[in-house]
């Protein structure tokens, strides 16, 4: 299997965390993973067939999902079927950064995937097919930075606000102990319309956000550790005791740590589905 990321041009940058590409041509049967909430908001284009398998009903396994998509932030675990990976090419958003691209209330992509000709129009379609004849992954990200610099230039949408840049860095630098009463006054702002910026720009809550990169603060810990000390982990993420850790995983990843830490994965948020 290849995979692929590359950093987006520097006028992209605030915006776009990275690009990505995976190819893998023995992926040809079906098999599920979990992917787990992260925080943030991307696109996924399959290059392989004209659609990406739907994985999360399990009444219908085989159901297709338009072939570009865009996922907004969520916040419980998805399925995907890895049968995908044949080819997709897909952009990691920094929070906060579709708002030059998708002008909407991010809140309506949070939660769901919206596929990305009912957002694009024409252009969806015309990009994918010139990621399809490209023949290189390097020709291929060109044309996907090429694609987005242009539309970045085209956009009307202010960026996000200075409060919201505010809040997610200090949010970032401690997710575990930044508080959102502290926050709010060291902004000057009102819990209520931190909320309301929050969920316009980010599509979350200041809370839940917080939870969730909490929960991801814990996950990189256990995916790249060895001897796990559970009580030590919970606290220096930030939650009140093991309890609260254990019960905050499993309700974001359907898992209990112990499960997680014991699994074979080949990234920290895809967990294979037996």
């Amino acid at each position: 299997m290849l995979y692929l990321e590359r950093r987006p041009h520097p006028a992209l940058a605030s915006f776009i965390k990275t690009l990505w590409y995976a190819c893998d041509p023995e992926a040809t049967a079906h098999r599920h993973e979990r992917v787990l909430p992260n925080g943030h908001a991307q696109i996924v284009i399959s290059l392989a067939r004209d659609y990406l398998t739907d994985a999360n009903h399990p009444t219908n396994p085989l159901q297709h999902s338009p072939a570009a998509i865009l996922l907004g932030i969520y916040s419980h675990h998805q399925q995907i079927d890895t049968i995908d990976i044949a080819e997709l090419i897909g952009i990691v958003f920094h929070p906060g950064g579709t708002i030059p691209f998708f002008p909407a209330n991010t809140q309506a992509f949070t939660n769901r995937e919206t596929s990305l000709e009912d957002l694009w129009g024409n252009a969806a379609a015309n990009l994918r097919n010139d990621l399809r004849e490209a023949r290189t992954p390097t020709e291929k990200f060109d044309l996907l930075d090429l694609a987005l610099r242009h539309r970045l230039g085209q956009s009307k949408t202010p960026h996000r606000t200075r409060v919201i840049d505010y809040a997610l860095t200090h949010l970032h630098q401690s997710p575990g102990t930044t508080t959102i009463a502290r926050l709010t006054s060291d902004i000057g702002i009102s819990p209520r319309r931190l909320s309301q910026l929050f969920r316009e720009q980010i599509g979350v809550s200041p809370k839940l956000y917080c939870r969730i990169q909490r929960f991801q603060q814990a996950v990189q810990h256990m995916h790249h550790g060895a001897d796990i000390r559970w009580a030590e982990l919970a606290l220096n993420c930030g939650y009140y005791d093991q309890s609260h850790f254990s019960n905050d995983f499993h309700a974001f990843s359907g898992l209990s740590p112990t499960h997680y830490s014991t699994t074979q994965r080949r990234w920290s948020n895809h967990i294979p589905i037996a």
